[in-house]
């Protein structure tokens, strides 16, 4: 499951990554998330919240964990999150958006 998750986010940025010439955001988000599983970033929420702004997009290229609260409504689209992640980011009202929507967004940023 967790390798048809990984290659399909990478087939939808190399697809963005060929219609935008000179983006490095794609570039970045690919060497990134191609790491094999035990090198792949992993995000708290409490680093989410003391980072993100209110309603920015935000894309996580890895796992986002559980582990603090979030105080800010916000976008996100990640490989994977845990499901304590997932029941707080409903809970404060976030929400949780698929690659290539997120994509769409110029303003969208990258947290590792």
């Amino acid at each position: 499951m967790e390798n048809t998750k990984i290659t399909g986010w990478l087939d939808i940025l190399e697809k963005a990554k060929a219609q935008s010439k000179g983006t490095k955001k794609y570039a970045q988000l690919i060497k990134l998330a191609s790491r094999p599983k035990r090198h792949r970033v992993s995000v708290n929420l409490d680093k989410l919240n003391k980072l993100a702004n209110d309603n920015e997009s935000i894309i996580v290229p890895g796992k986002v964990l559980g582990i603090g609260n979030m105080s800010k409504k916000i976008n996100i689209s990640a490989i994977s999150f845990s499901g304590n992640a997932k029941e707080k980011l409903k809970a404060s009202k976030c929400s949780i958006v698929k690659i290539e929507d997120m994509l769409k967004d110029k303003n969208a940023r990258i947290i590792i």
